[in-house]
């Protein structure tokens, strides 16, 4: 902590410490805006989605209020239960200009029309030959997944996928066990498996049933009960498809509900939590904020570069835009956290997808933090946190709300994974600036603009130090306060667990790397950058490569790793190139005299 907040320190110094290029100033205004691309409605082939009868919209909305109970046990409204299936099943959210409630609730009502309807998403070709899909066709109906004697096609071939090793698995097992989730999914919807949404009075094992599962296990009063539910909810569902009268049909969720808070009023959410989980899936904010992040340091590192050869442009006014932008961006990402903080009752960085959700937002912090001193970190934090929300919302990252295991529901875990994840995105921001340096180093050969271009290297590093040193620090804080949590959940607080020992081998790499400049040898701007750009590795050895490469109470690899992904190979090709490129140029660096900001003033 002194580290950071000891005038007198490296850190200290170096915040008192600017480098700048001297121009004659013009006023340079940048006016743009961001535009919401929509969806696409994917085609049907197999029957006219215009002669399905649709379900009113108004309902719908109101059917997505009835509270569910999903697999893992949590209570929530059924608008998020069906967002989450019909993304899973087609890949997006809404479908042939209606929203996922309507889509999910003419499933399950209209089974046999909607299984012949093209909305299963498939991609991989040897797939689409095993469906007697057309090359061209991105989704396929429901029923061409069985062949004409009712036989499920794909199963067979997916027992096997499953069977082989997460490492021996191709693309096109990989592909094919996602195909079968998909329809395995519908199914549970043609099925009206996903409608547990009647508890039993007395259950001790506090589950909800389904209606045919409630049928079934219920005694008699209480089937009948059900069955009452259900006829009224029927006639009115028919009344509204037939007549437009859609009274029926919203009275019978309202008593639905009803009975659902008379026979077990405990589990039944408050009505505030319900609204707030409304909301959120109604606004999506996290979806709304990645091409704002991007956008706007991609605009700003573009204008930063084209400064180079227009010494002359003045970045003030689309400086204090992009901030401006920023900061209304971070007060909205602040909000929309706090949001799924409240709904789900503990706090929101217990999985991959919250944690890029938080790292992004400790990247934006950084970069509003450090924008007084650099215009570099404001860009480059932009784009890295776009990226990350970007990243988060692909397919491959889960973004559903879960409950948390007894062993994780601690104050001390919340402040540990809090404090070491938001130092990822400081030190984050020490590897954009250096690879960013870079390839300032390899402009370096242009003689007119070699000062200026020096200029830009030394602040990039300055802020990149700056930022590196927070990031150390909260890095380390976070590990003492993980061994305090440890000792409350295990009863020790130091285990060598894979997750323990590489955060240590972090904290080494950045020590080293933070204190290079006193060794001779290493005395070298070009080598600090080279190093900020590498040390990350460990970052992300520590928080992904553990998880699924090593086995131990933070991983979930359990001895059985997944292959490694290509672009990684690209992503160190690429920066290997860059390396080297830029370490023909690193002699030609231009020795800066810094500005003393008490000088300045």
């Amino acid at each position: 902590v002194l580290n950071v907040l000891n005038p007198n320190s490296y850190f200290g110094k170096l915040a008192r410490t600017k480098y700048e290029y001297k121009t004659s100033a013009w006023i340079f205004a940048l006016l743009f805006s961001f535009s919401m691309i929509g969806t696409t409605p994917l085609s049907a082939s197999s029957i006219d989605v215009e002669s399905i009868q649709k379900i009113d919209k108004s309902h719908a909305e109101h059917f997505g209020t009835l509270l569910v109970q999903s697999a893992d046990g949590r209570i929530k409204p059924l608008d998020t239960l069906t967002m989450e299936y019909l993304t899973k099943i087609s890949g997006k959210n809404t479908l042939f200009g209606l929203n996922h409630n309507q889509i999910i609730l003419g499933m399950a009502t209209n089974p046999e029309a909607w299984k012949r309807v093209d909305m299963i998403k498939v991609t991989h070709p040897q797939l689409k030959k095993l469906l007697g899909l057309q090359e061209s066709q991105k989704a396929f109906a429901y029923e061409l997944a069985f062949d004409k004697y009712g036989q499920y096609i794909i199963g067979a071939h997916a027992e096997e996928a499953l069977r082989k090793r997460p490492a021996e698995r191709g693309t096109y097992e990989k592909e094919l066990i996602k195909l079968d989730e998909k329809v395995n999914v519908a199914y549970m919807v043609y099925s009206g498996r996903f409608m547990r949404v009647f508890p039993l009075a007395g259950d001790q094992s506090k589950k909800w049933y389904y209606p045919q599962e409630a049928i079934e296990t219920f005694p008699s009063a209480a089937v009948q009960e059900v069955l009452d539910l259900l006829k009224n909810n029927s006639a009115g569902l028919s009344k509204g498809l037939q007549g437009g009268d859609w009274s029926d049909a919203d009275k019978a969720i309202d008593n639905i509900k009803r009975y659902q808070e008379r026979i077990n009023p405990e589990l039944i959410a408050e009505d505030m939590h319900v609204k707030a989980e409304l909301l959120y899936n109604k606004l999506k904010l996290f979806e709304r904020l990645y091409p704002v992040y991007l956008l706007s340091g991609l605009v700003l590192l573009v204008l930063i570069f084209v400064r180079l050869a227009k010494p002359n442009l003045n970045l003030t006014t689309t400086m204090r835009t992009i901030l401006i932008i920023f900061a209304v961006a971070f007060v909205v990402h602040t909000f929309a956290l706090g949001l799924r903080w409240y709904i789900a009752g503990h706090a929101p960085w217990s999985n991959g997808y919250e944690a890029m959700l938080y790292i992004s937002w400790s990247i934006i912090l950084a970069g509003i933090l450090f924008a007084r001193s650099s215009e570099l970190a404001v860009a480059t934090t932009g784009i890295f946190a776009g990226i990350t929300l970007f990243v988060a919302h692909l397919s491959w990252l889960d973004p559903q709300i879960t409950t948390m295991v007894p062993v994780l529901k601690s104050n001390w875990l919340t402040v540990h994974v809090s404090v070491i994840t938001a130092s990822y995105g400081f030190l984050g921001l020490s590897t954009l600036l250096g690879f960013i340096s870079l390839i300032f180093y390899i402009m370096l050969g242009n003689e007119k603009k070699r000062e200026q271009i020096s200029v830009n290297i030394m602040e990039s590093a300055r802020i990149s130090q700056m930022s590196m040193i927070v990031g150390l620090s909260l890095l380390t804080i976070g590990n003492f306060i993980g061994g305090v949590w440890a000792n409350e959940s295990w009863g020790r607080y130091w285990g060598w667990d894979p997750k323990e020992t590489w955060t240590i081998v972090t904290m080494a790499v950045y020590v080293f790397v933070t204190h290079m400049r006193f060794v001779p040898m290493l005395k070298s701007n070009f080598i600090y950058n080279v190093a900020s750009v590498i040390a990350y590795s460990s970052v992300i050895m520590t928080y992904f490569g553990v998880n699924y490469y090593l086995s131990g109470m933070h991983s979930y690899a359990a001895g059985d790793p997944v292959p490694i992904p290509e672009w990684i190979y690209y992503v160190i090709a690429v920066i290997a190139i860059v390396v080297v490129a830029a370490s023909f140029n690193r002699d030609k660096l231009v020795k800066v005299k810094p500005i003393k900001e008490t000088e300045k003033k």
